[in-house]
């Protein structure tokens, strides 16, 4: 029976916790990078602790939603954030509540183009990122939650110049030095844009605890390329996921065209058991991701929606788990749309959805429609547009916006249980 309800949320409970929980006397985590290659390890308070992590920007969702408890039944004990604005006292509190430690991101403009950064010369950008890291080091330090320091994400590869790589390097080394000293009681990582930062962090970064990188590829060529570079720290896998808007086709309106779910689902098994395989050489990884990330479309790179689990977050699950879910999601096989360019505002037009569930649950059809923009350095890109979509038993036509320009719409499929599939298709409107 197929149904379509107005967009809802499940409201999370509000989680007020006194900022003065863990007092600044407080004892906080020890951790430290044992062993050598091959048998790494980081010891948190003097026990082997293996990452099983997921990223997650934002904790709470735009309708109250609870990001960290869902990580906590993801059956991670790890989450990621990216920058200073991300992990607050309610975040490192919160996740100390849930049992997750907390890679601290602490975020790094890349230099030159239009960024209007430099890190050549006394920079004033430098002096204010050394009091920023201060500050934030301090105030966190003693936190139990605390797992490591994450200066710096992808900074390298979006710096083009060569001579500011070389002077952005330098400034890694000179914070990461400076990080050791405030805190010797956790290690610092920097974040690569996959391998690309290998060589400037092996020759002006000897300070440096681990080599984290972001992989949509293959974990196996990355492990080489590392294991070859001569680096002799270990690695972390700090984001992983389905393929990138560079790496799958176009469609007739220029949309990078977003995977099935079924096939995400594969790509995060694959690689979470091949993180798995290099254990010793690497610490761990953190999934990308699970919140409300809008990069290139609503739904592209989260293992969730809302607080709905997609087949992705399952996948997952059982590699951290070793256990299976009792209801799996359902599954969406068919979704088009009569017209997807050269359609005139307000015109309507007929979509076609399908799903079938193999726990034969009645499935509720839900349709959401935004705006198409594809930008990667931005957390926040795209945004719902109010939409009409009519219903005619199991027939859907959508009322098209009034505005010209490349949108798109999803399929939202719940079973009941807590579970959807989801799926997107781009049309013009012009």
């Amino acid at each position: 029976m197929h149904k379509r309800y107005a967009a809802f949320v499940l409201m999370a409970a509000c989680l007020f916790v006194n900022a003065n929980v863990f007092a600044q006397d407080e004892q906080g985590s020890v951790v430290k990078v044992t062993g050598e290659k091959g048998s790494w390890t980081l010891d948190v308070n003097g026990k082997p602790f293996y990452i099983k992590g997921v990223g997650i920007g934002e904790m709470t969702g735009k309708g109250g939603e609870d990001y960290l408890r869902l990580a906590q039944e993801l059956g991670a004990n790890a989450v990621r954030t990216w920058g200073t604005d991300q992990g607050t006292r309610e975040y490192f509190d919160t996740a100390w509540k849930y049992g997750l430690m907390v890679d601290a991101g602490i975020w790094l403009n890349f230099a030159g183009g239009t960024s209007g950064h430099t890190y050549i010369g006394d920079s004033e950008y430098k002096a204010k990122k050394k009091q920023e890291i201060e500050d934030y080091i301090n105030k966190f330090k003693k936190h139990p939650a605390l797992l490591m320091w994450n200066i710096g994400n992808e900074a390298f590869f979006f710096t083009k110049d060569e001579n500011e790589r070389v002077e952005l390097a330098k400034f890694l080394e000179e914070m990461v030095k400076f990080v050791h000293g405030l805190d010797p009681d956790h290690p610092v990582i920097y974040t690569s844009a996959d391998t690309t930062a290998l060589r400037y962090v092996h020759d002006y970064v000897p300070s440096l605890d681990i080599f984290g990188m972001n992989i949509y590829g293959s974990i196996r060529m990355s492990h080489t390329k590392w294991d070859k570079s001569g680096l002799n720290i270990p690695y972390c896998v700090t984001e992983y996921g389905p393929h990138g808007p560079w790496d799958v086709r176009k469609d007739a309106n220029g949309a990078s065209q977003d995977e099935p779910d079924q096939a995400k689902a594969a790509i995060y098994r694959d690689m979470t058991g091949q993180i798995m395989d290099f254990k010793g050489y690497n610490v761990g990884g953190f999934v990308f991701h699970l919140g409300e990330t809008t990069q290139e479309s609503l739904t592209w790179w989260n293992i969730n929606y809302k607080l709905f689990k997609r087949q992705a977050f399952w996948e997952v699950y059982k590699k951290y788990t070793g256990s299976r879910p009792s209801n799996l999601p359902p599954r969406i096989t068919a979704f088009k749309l009569a017209k997807a360019k050269g359609i005139a505002p307000g015109e309507v037009v007929d979509i076609t959805a399908e799903a079938s569930d193999k726990d034969s649950n009645p499935l509720d059809f839900q349709f959401v429609v935004s705006t198409a923009e594809e930008g990667v350095l931005k957390y926040y890109v795209n945004k719902e547009v109010d939409t009409e979509i009519k219903c005619e038993g199991t027939r859907f036509k959508m009322v098209a916006p009034p505005k010209k320009g490349i949108y798109r719409i999803y399929l939202i499929v719940n079973d009941g249980y807590g579970n959807v599939a989801v799926a997107n298709r781009s049309f013009r409107v012009e």
